[in-house]
């Protein structure tokens, strides 16, 4: 059977426009120890469209997502389980009236139970002077929700909470030559005090962060070029309240990335080099918070005994290596890649009870990542068919753990009256993932 696509007559004649259709899954992790297991797994099923011509884009999507984090400790009777089932539209319109061109976003979410709108547009011109791409500003609006629970024994938690954010663009891009152009993009981040009113169960959240990105390419050398530099700070804070009273608070401060990377794209001129990207990344930040159990005992109970305060602190360096080269057979084509990541992490957490009502130190335990160093390969492999105007891919990939190594704790270093610890070693499986879309254009 072969369907063929006409040009619709509403679409003027220099359109050129495509479907899309995939699916994907990726098993993201699972572990198991003596005293819990873990299950972590993403799916996303999506249907887009988009058609263009010199004044105008229109993008319609429709997508079903689903993911899954769930945790079972056995020993303390405590599962953790938190997921979204989501259903969404978005639809996004570009159209121009020179030199000046517009955007208009609207989204439509269904998880679960909620349902939200994401909206948010911009504005900006074009070809102002002979170095100068183009110029944007936009807003946008996001609902972030809250689900999750949480059981403990017989008793359990069930939140159900948005969170209302915002977001400012700004964006300028420029060539000051033929071969070279940069970008400059500018975000901000803000909420207000976000406090849902629910009787029961709510989150009372607040967030500000932003986030920088330069980008830097040359067509002019050999092969092309691009470098790519992005920064990101911010903070957060979140309180769970149980009948307008709160019973866990957390602090996330000081939350830093950097980011750095060269890439090159085949090149026509010399078909035997592959594209390849190198990266180098940072992570910083901390947190400071408690949690209780008192929406399962009594007041009096929880101010005792059942609190349990924590501090959170860590860095994270990064450095990537990915290659991937294409081979094409008349109407087929695959793509081999791998990468490599080299992972040099220091984590720290500290947790304690208070010992009189929420005063005082007991029970001080330090917990160290036990890792100092782990490198990870990542092995790619994406296939294509085409024929007539569709297009088949299949991709699908593996995370491999080439080398890890472990830190010893020296006991000179070790405070007297703390505990030291390291996480028990358990079975661990995940990283791999496979996709599949049809596209059809017209």
């Amino acid at each position: 059977m072969q369907i063929n696509f006409a040009q619709p007559f509403y679409f003027p004649v220099d359109s050129l426009s495509f479907i899309k259709l995939s699916t994907s899954y990726f098993d993201l992790l699972r572990t198991t120890n003596s005293t819990s297991t873990t299950t972590s797994f993403l799916q996303k099923t999506s249907a887009e469209f988009q058609t263009s011509s010199k004044t105008n884009k229109f993008y319609l999507s429709l997508e079903t997502e689903k993911n899954r984090l769930k945790i079972d400790n056995s020993v303390s009777h405590v599962e953790f389980n938190t997921g979204q089932y989501i259903n969404r539209i978005t639809t996004d319109y570009e159209f121009s009236f020179d030199p000046f061109f517009a955007e208009l976003y609207l989204r439509g979410n269904q998880i679960r139970s909620v349902s939200t709108i994401d909206y948010g547009g911009s504005i900006g011109f074009v070809d102002a002077y002979h170095w100068f791409e183009k110029f944007r500003v936009g807003y946008y609006s996001y609902s972030f929700p809250w689900i999750f629970g949480l059981k403990y024994i017989d008793s359990e938690i069930d939140i159900n909470n948005l969170t209302q954010l915002s977001k400012i663009i700004y964006n300028v891009s420029l060539h000051p030559t033929e071969q070279n152009r940069l970008s400059i993009q500018y975000e901000k981040y803000l909420s207000a005090k976000n406090k849902n009113e629910n009787p029961v169960f709510a989150v009372e959240d607040e967030t500000a962060s932003s986030f920088t990105n330069l980008t830097f390419s040359n067509s002019s050398l050999f092969v092309p070029i691009e470098v790519n530099y992005s920064h990101a700070q911010g903070e957060t804070f979140f309180d769970f309240i149980y009948a307008q009273n709160s019973f866990s608070s957390s602090s996330f401060k000081n939350v830093l990335y950097n980011g750095i990377s060269v890439k090159s794209l085949e090149s026509d001129e010399f078909i035997w080099l592959p594209a390849f990207s190198v990266g180098y990344d940072f992570y910083k930040g901390s947190a400071v918070g408690n949690i209780q159990s008192w929406p399962f005992t009594s007041v009096l109970t929880s101010l005792i005994a059942n609190r349990i305060n924590y501090r959170l602190a860590g860095h994270l360096y990064l450095l990537t290596i990915q290659m991937e080269k294409q081979f094409r057979f008349s109407k087929f084509s695959i793509t081999p890649g791998l990468s490599i990541y080299q992972i040099l992490p220091e984590v720290t957490l500290d947790n304690w009870q208070p010992s009189y009502l929420v005063f005082g130190v007991k029970d001080f335990t330090r917990n160290i990542l036990p890792i100092r160093k782990a490198i990870i390969g990542k092995l790619k492999l994406s296939a294509s068919y085409q024929f007539n105007a569709y297009t088949l891919i299949l991709e699908c990939g593996q995370f491999v753990p080439l080398k890890v190594v472990k830190k010893e704790l020296p006991s000179s270093g070790v405070t007297p009256g703390i505990v030291t610890t390291q996480a028990k070693p358990s079975k661990v499986d995940g990283g791999r993932w496979l996709s599949l879309s049809l596209t059809a254009g017209f």
